[in-house]
């Protein structure tokens, strides 16, 4: 009799311990399915490390692209015209420069008055602007219409490799796709006195230089000749 009593009473032991585990189980699985949940669609501080704004790098973009974006974003800048216009260009960027400029009643135009464009590309080893190129372009022609007595120059210069009359023909070519460009933009003809390519002869990196400091000889660049 207390042998059978024993054997009820293990096996009834045995039936809770084995519930109880399996109560255990089931709550730990439950617990981890739904941490996994929320690490998947990730939370608010994940989302913002890769989404910048409309348009920024994608998920999985790297930390310097993500660096790069806030830094371009915080150089943005809205930069006023006469008439209440505002343009849109980068901080110390040749809009910038070239308003303040014209702002100051200290200062005057001249031969030697240059402004170096800072957004502007051209297709590889020829005349063609690339499409974006065309932003900084239009700005310039709005600064011309709100500064109506302004006259400028455009100015095209290369470095010192490769031969030098054909780099001289290649910033003659790039100087006047500017000023066509300006044309395209409705800028008053009037204002342009001219587009010139002076090749490498002012070109201040050695033959030998390393790129990163001959491509500062390959630019475009507008004078104020008056304003």
């Amino acid at each position: 009799m207390s042998s059978q009593h024993f054997d009820e009473g293990s096996i009834r032991k045995y039936t809770l311990s084995a519930f109880l585990g399996f109560v255990s189980v089931f709550c730990f699985l439950m617990l981890m399915m739904q941490c996994h949940g929320d690490f998947v669609q990730g939370g608010e501080n994940e989302h913002a490390a890769v989404t910048v704004s409309e348009g920024g790098p994608e998920a999985g973009a790297d930390t310097s692209a993500h660096e790069a974006v806030l830094e371009n974003k915080a150089e943005s800048v809205r930069v006023g015209l006469p008439g209440g216009i505002e343009i849109d260009a980068l901080k110390g960027g040749i809009e910038d420069k070239l308003v303040a400029f014209l702002n100051d009643a200290s200062t005057k135009g001249g031969k030697d008055v240059w402004f170096d464009f800072d957004n502007l590309n051209f297709k590889t080893g020829s005349a063609e602007l690339t499409q974006e190129s065309y932003a900084q372009v239009q700005n310039i022609a709005a600064i011309l219409k709100a500064y109506s007595k302004l006259k400028i120059k455009i100015g095209g210069y290369t470095d010192k490799t490769g031969d030098s009359l054909t780099n001289l023909k290649l910033s003659q070519a790039r100087a006047d796709a500017v000023l066509e460009g300006l044309k395209k933009m409705n800028a008053d003809e009037k204002q342009i006195v001219g587009a010139e390519g002076y090749g490498p002869q002012y070109a201040k990196a050695a033959v030998d230089a390393p790129d990163e400091e001959r491509k500062k000889d390959r630019r475009i660049s507008l004078g104020v000749r008056e304003k």
